[in-house]
């Protein structure tokens, strides 16, 4: 289980790793360098969190309909792509706000929806992964492992951004979020790799269930 706890554990760092470019850095690019409306690019940071309520119907719709036998893995890893796509298209979303009009605004709700929707939809299914896998005695631990490792990768991440933006230059930003996005789709994909037991595999529930604790192991 020690194993799992890190997949798990790199998925919330791959999520937590895009949160902070278009969160963080972007918003204060924008101000500061870009001199746009602080109260413009407060309402679009906000924007992805008016989506949080669906997460309820995204976990319901993963329950029904598995892709592959797979419940949880394919919306964790369509999610992060979300995230990724919408860290990578930011900067020239950012640029296209700064010329004005209805283009530019339309390019930054792309970038920050496409964020937000794949935040929510990886989050609540990564969440429900670990409940799963871990069973109701492990859960503790891997939630523990989970925040600590993606404290841990915020801090790295925020660190190696604004080395990677000093100076500051279009080309670097937008080069630097291109790096952060790469490398969270990468440890996504590295981490969701055999995570998770195929629904349709013989004896895979009753095992899992067996291991996590929420049957008699005879069973």
């Amino acid at each position: 289980m020690l194993l799992k706890r890190f997949q798990l554990g790199l998925i919330h760092v791959a999520v937590a790793m895009t949160l902070v470019p278009i969160n963080s850095t972007l918003n204060r690019v924008m101000i500061q360098e870009l001199a746009l409306s602080a109260t413009l690019v407060a309402a679009l940071a906000s924007l992805p969190y008016l989506f949080s309520p669906i997460q309820v119907a995204i976990g319901s719709f993963s329950d029904r309909h598995p892709i592959f036998g797979l419940r949880r893995s394919p919306y964790i890893l369509l999610g992060l792509l979300l995230c990724v796509t919408g860290v990578v298209i930011s900067p020239w979303a950012a640029f296209r706000l700064a010329e004005g009009g209805a283009a530019g605004v339309l390019a930054g709700l792309l970038s920050f929806l496409a964020w937000g929707i794949g935040y929510n939809l990886s989050s609540v299914c990564y969440l429900a992964l670990a409940s799963e896998l871990s069973g109701e005695s492990g859960r503790g631990k891997t939630i523990a492992v989970m925040w600590f490792m993606m404290i841990a990768s915020i801090i790295a991440t925020a660190i190696g951004l604004s080395r990677m933006l000093d100076p500051y230059t279009p080309a670097a930003l937008t080069a630097a979020f291109r790096t952060v996005g790469l490398a969270a789709l990468v440890l996504g994909g590295l981490a969701l790799f055999g995570l998770e037991p195929r629904a349709g595999a013989p004896g895979a529930s009753c095992g899992l269930m067996a291991k996590c604790g929420m049957v008699p192991s005879r069973v």
